[in-house]
C-alpha cells in the first residue's frame, strides 16, 4: 500500500484503537456512536497515510490486526494519553455530540446536490444525523425557519421570498412548454387549442408548485382538462415524448431531446425558475459546514 502525504487526526487514531479493542468495527461503531461505513473510512484513510494495512479483513470474519497493526496500537494508545494529557485541566475531552439536522430539500436538489455529498458528509461529519423533510409551503418556509423546525432550506421557487433568513440565490432555471413533435405540429396549426392540452407536471413540493400553474395563468393558458402532477421528471418527460400530454420543463433536462427532435417547445416564453439556499438562525453548529458540503458538490456538477 502506496503512503501517501499529510497528517493523520486524532479521530483516526481513537477509532483504530476502538476498533483494535472491541475487535469489530460494527462493536466501534455503537461504542463510538458512529456509522459502521465511517469507522471503516477512517482507518482506510489511516492506513492510506501509514501505507500499510493495519487489520486483515476477510469477507464474512471479524478483522484481525496485522503486525503493523499491533506495532501502531501501542504507538496510538501512547499519542492519544500523551493528547489527553496536554489537554486544559487533564481532562479527556468529550466526544462531540451528535447533532441532529434537518434538511428540506426539493427533488432536482436531491439529484445535484445532496446525492453527490452523502458520502462526504457521513465521512467528515460522522457526529450530524441528517433527516430528510420535504419542502414546506412558501407560505410557511419563513416560519419554519425562524422556528427552527427547518435547519437548511434547498429548493427551486418562482420568486424567493426576501425574508428568508441566511439566504442565498444559488441559480437560475429556465423552463420550457414542451410537446412530442406531432404535437407540436398540432398546436402550431391551431388543431389543437392550448387550453385543451393535457398537461402533466412536475411535482415541485411546497414553494414551487403553485407558481409553475400560475405560469399557465400569466401565459393565458387555463387547462380546461385537470392538470396531473408526478414527481419524477424523467418519467413525465417520456410520457411527453409519447404523445401523452405536455409539460414544463427545465431547460437542463429537455435540451437533448429537443437537439434530437423526440420534442418541440412550444407557446409563450415563461419567467425562469430560481434555486435558493436558506439557513435558519436557529441551526446547529454544523449546519454550516453541510450547507457547504451541498454547495462545493453542487458547484462540480457544473449545475449549480
Amino acid at each position: 500500500m502506496r503512503r501517501r502525504s499529510g497528517d493523520f487526526t486524532l479521530r483516526q487514531l481513537d477509532t483504530f484503537v476502538c476498533a483494535a479493542h472491541a475487535g469489530s468495527f460494527a462493536l466501534a461503531a455503537d461504542r463510538l456512536g458512529i456509522s459502521q461505513p465511517a469507522v471503516s473510512d477512517h482507518i482506510t484513510t489511516l492506513e492510506r497515510h501509514l501505507g500499510h494495512r493495519l487489520f486483515d479483513r476477510r469477507r464474512g470474519t471479524t478483522g484481525v490486526l496485522t503486525r503493523e497493526g499491533r506495532d501502531m496500537l501501542h504507538r496510538a494508545e501512547t499519542l492519544l494519553s500523551t493528547s489527553r494529557t496536554m489537554r486544559p485541566e487533564g481532562g479527556r475531552a468529550p466526544a462531540e455530540a451528535r447533532q441532529r439536522m434537518r434538511l428540506a430539500i426539493g427533488n432536482r436538489a436531491r439529484d445535484i446536490y445532496l446525492k453527490p455529498a452523502l458520502p462526504h458528509i457521513y465521512q467528515d461529519l460522522p457526529h450530524v444525523e441528517l433527516t430528510i423533510l420535504p419542502t414546506p409551503l412558501a407560505s410557511e418556509a419563513a416560519a419554519a425557519l425562524d422556528k427552527g423546525e427547518i435547519d437548511l432550506l434547498l429548493c427551486a421557487v418562482g420568486h424567493p421570498p426576501l425574508d428568508l433568513p441566511n439566504m442565498r440565490l444559488l441559480d437560475h432555471l429556465p423552463l420550457r412548454l414542451v410537446a412530442a413533435p406531432a404535437m407540436a405540429r398540432r398546436i402550431a396549426t391551431g388543431e389543437l387549442a392550448l387550453d385543451d392540452l393535457s398537461f402533466i407536471l412536475p411535482t415541485v413540493r411546497g414553494a414551487g408548485e403553485a407558481w409553475l400553474v400560475r405560469q399557465l395563468t400569466r401565459a393565458g393558458i387555463r387547462p380546461r382538462r385537470p392538470i396531473r402532477h408526478l414527481d419524477f421528471a424523467d418519467v413525465i418527460q417520456t410520457m411527453v415524448e409519447d404523445g401523452l400530454g405536455v409539460s414544463i420543463l427545465m431547460d437542463e433536462r429537455t435540451a437533448p431531446a429537443i437537439a434530437a427532435g423526440r420534442l418541440v417547445p412550444f407557446g409563450p416564453a415563461l419567467a425562469p425558475m430560481r434555486q435558493i439556499i436558506a439557513r435558519s438562525p436557529r441551526a446547529p453548529r454544523a449546519t454550516e459546514a453541510v450547507e457547504q458540503m451541498l454547495l462545493r458538490h453542487g458547484a462540480r456538477s457544473g449545475l449549480s
